[in-house]
């Protein structure tokens, strides 16, 4: 943010130019009738990144090993 006399400036996101294919973009818009162009690329952009995340989750799987300490909870929680 910047602050002056005049002047009051948020900045929430990255402003950039994206060359990106007409009818990639007529079949985004399609999926998400009635939003803005910067909404519907934000909205494929974040759901990209969560189906990645999970992907990469599932990839660890088996990798770390992990103890159940559920039963030794329980039990300390039933003392107190």
């Amino acid at each position: 943010m910047w602050t002056g006399p005049d002047l009051l400036c948020h900045h929430d996101g990255m402003r950039t130019t994206l060359d990106i294919d007409d009818h990639l973009l007529e079949a985004l818009l399609a999926r998400h009738p009635g939003v803005s162009k910067r909404e519907a690329v934000e909205r494929a952009i974040a759901g990209y990144l969560s189906k990645d995340a999970a992907a990469r989750t599932m990839a660890l799987r088996g990798s770390i090993e992990i103890e159940d300490a559920s039963a030794e909870l329980r039990r300390v929680d039933r003392r107190t």
